[in-house]
């Protein structure tokens, strides 16, 4: 089998081949994974010393705490959204006047066979 390796599996399962013209459409999965090896690539290979220059031996402690820098800030950025969304949020009089109407319906007909709601 040609695919029988797990790289190629796993690629063929996160993307979309479009044998005609080698196109590979990225899922979210692929988006993440490759934001992920261009941030931790560079910040390994200088947290290694495999990368030495003046900068980052003046800057190590902020680069190696850059990670939990970006965790931080996608949090804070999450609860901004959230709180953005749900301060944004629209009421649906209409809706909510006719859910209760289908609440009384209901009790009245569930009255009219016996059972009793309180």
């Amino acid at each position: 089998n040609r695919w029988q390796y797990l790289p190629v599996k796993l690629l063929l399962q996160t993307c979309h081949f479009e044998w005609w013209c080698w196109r590979i459409i990225m899922t979210k999965l692929m988006e993440w994974l490759t934001g992920a090896v261009l941030i931790l690539g560079p910040w390994s290979a200088v947290v290694t010393n495999t990368i030495q220059n003046e900068f980052t031996k003046q800057y190590y402690m902020e680069i190696l705490l850059f990670p939990v820098f970006l965790v931080a800030v996608f949090g804070l950025v999450s609860i901004a959204v959230i709180a953005y969304r749900v301060y944004t949020f629209n009421d649906c009089q209409e809706a909510a006047e006719e859910l209760q109407q289908q609440i009384k319906e209901a009790k009245a007909d569930l009255a009219k066979k016996g059972l009793k709601l309180d």
